[in-house]
């Protein structure tokens, strides 16, 4: 009797250890097929990317497709894709470019470099060609700018987003 209920044990483990084999194989190889879909996926939003970059002017790319992680529509809030907008307040950004009062521009976006607390704020005056406003939000720099868009940007035209 001892023997025979050993042996129905013996049995059974052997079943669940085959079955947690085999469950264990799915596993790997289901997480294979959704890293190659990923990458698949990935490699066609590469793709794709560079087709309208290709394809768009330099600012409607900028202002719409979201092609890097570090890329906002919107900066601090107050500018927004699209925006239209006029320079309030003469300034200096962090490689020394003014921007006079009265300059004005079309906002596409902002990329943030988390190491230098800096901005690159993409704009463009004709909506074709892009130029680079370069921004460091630190207290010895242009932190004053990034803190008080307001003092130095008016919003002539609002595009796109809307606002709260």
């Amino acid at each position: 009797m001892f023997k025979i209920i050993l042996t129905g044990l013996s049995i059974i483990v052997l079943v669940a250890t085959v079955f947690i084999v085999i469950y264990i194989l799915y596993n790997l190889f289901s997480e294979d097929r959704e890293k190659g879909k990923e990458l698949k996926t990935k490699e066609q939003r590469t793709k794709e990317l560079e087709r309208l970059k290709e394809k768009l002017p330099p600012y409607e790319f900028e202002s719409t497709q979201k092609n890097a992680v570090n890329k906002r529509f919107s900066f601090m809030g107050y500018l927004h894709a699209g925006d239209y907008v006029q320079v309030v307040k003469t300034f200096k950004d962090y490689y020394g470019f003014t921007h006079q009062t009265g300059e004005k521009f079309y906002f596409a976006c902002a990329y943030f470099l988390p190491y230098e607390d800096g901005y690159t704020l993409f704009a463009s005056k004709d909506k074709i060609n892009i130029f680079s406003i370069f921004l460091q939000n630190r207290p010895e720099t242009q932190g004053n700018i990034c803190r008080n868009l307001k003092d130095y940007f008016e919003i002539i035209e609002q595009k796109k987003f809307k606002r709260e």
